[in-house]
């Protein structure tokens, strides 16, 4: 019972933690487009991507490491299932000005990396200049595709979900969910201090968060709960009883 407790205090905890759609909410232009982007794999849309590249990057939401690559997670999905075009999209960005249209091409820069596109050298070079000569030995130096990342750190749960966001695969639902049990194993044995537990939680709590809007959540949660038992089972238990479906 102490650990169920616990589980329900650190889980309602962690899913009141600021996320890109959240922040988000910020002007009618940026509300629109976050509710396109969470239900994009529903309704897929091609023709609002330049327009929601265009005012994430001018109201500096991609002037912001973790929420960038959230964004270039879910643009390099759509690309890698050929829902998307990052040229055109790159494109598109060349009337912003400043940082704002820099911040647009490095996040396509990302994309084309996460996604695994065979052209990803030559769109790297179309898309940056000599001064992101440290950020693309950053992209060349991390795992491609997204799905060979592990999630270290808060971030790459994130970034799952933008995946999902895109196109409704459940693989990465099972990548999150995976991280959901790690994180009650270790927090029932008393292991907050592992490496990754901080990603194991956050992905805990975007489940949490995510369950009453999204069926496929609770559908998955529920098949996993079917073979589940002890730490795990109850935690797969508070995601499902938050949607109170």
């Amino acid at each position: 019972m102490r650990t169920l407790v616990f589980l329900v205090l650190a889980l309602v905890a962690l899913a009141r933690m600021p996320c890109l759609a959240a922040e988000m909410h910020v002007t009618k232009g940026l509300t629109h487009y976050a509710r396109d982007m969470e239900y994009y794999y529903q309704k897929p849309r091609p023709e609002v991507l330049p327009g929601l590249l265009r005012t994430l990057a001018s109201q500096g939401v991609l002037g912001h490491g973790e929420k960038r690559l959230v964004v270039a997670a879910f643009l390099g999905e759509l690309a890698r299932q050929r829902m998307a075009s990052l040229e055109a999209l790159g494109q598109g960005t060349e009337a912003l000005p400043g940082e704002a249209g820099a911040d647009a091409r490095r996040t396509l820069a990302w994309a084309a990396h996460l996604g695994g596109l065979p052209g990803e050298t030559q769109l790297l070079d179309s898309l940056l200049t000599d001064k992101d000569v440290i950020l693309r030995g950053q992209i060349t130096r991390s795992p491609a595709p997204l799905s060979a990342w592990q999630a270290n750190e808060p971030a790459v749960p994130r970034m799952f979900w933008g995946a999902y966001m895109a196109s409704g695969n459940p693989a990465w639902l099972d990548r999150l969910l995976d991280e959901a049990e790690r994180y009650a194993r270790l927090n029932a044995a008393g292991r907050q201090g592992e490496p990754g537990f901080a990603a194991s939680a956050a992905a805990a709590a975007l489940l949490y968060d995510m369950a009453p809007r999204h069926a496929g959540v609770r559908e998955r949660a529920r098949a996993r709960l079917a073979g589940a038992n002890g730490p795990e089972a109850d935690a797969l238990r508070l995601i499902l009883r938050q949607s109170g479906r």
